[in-house]
């Protein structure tokens, strides 16, 4: 399958779930948490496009190369993001 593809049935399932991709929380892995919204890429570069990210989101972008290397994972290869509905604080 081809990865835009791919994004599509990744965006697809956001939809369903009735969730933002731009507010939705996430957690880098090495492993998958056997979620629906529990996703592989095959590299930073592939998930940072996934996000639809770009020049105009450089803090968002440090925010995720700032998740990665807390990993301990490399960039360049596959990793997990598991994905989540964004925490609502109740006052």
């Amino acid at each position: 399958m081809a990865m835009k593809e791919n994004f599509e049935t990744m965006l697809s399932v956001f939809k369903e779930a009735g969730i933002n991709l731009k507010s939705a929380g996430f957690s880098i892995t090495q492993y998958s948490l056997n979620t629906d919204l529990s996703f592989k890429f095959r590299n930073l570069k592939e998930f940072i496009e996934f996000l639809c990210l770009d020049g105009d989101d450089q803090e968002k972008i440090k925010t995720v190369y700032a998740l990665m290397a807390e990993t301990g994972l490399s960039p360049r290869d596959f990793f997990y993001v598991n994905f989540y509905k964004p925490k609502v604080t109740e006052l």
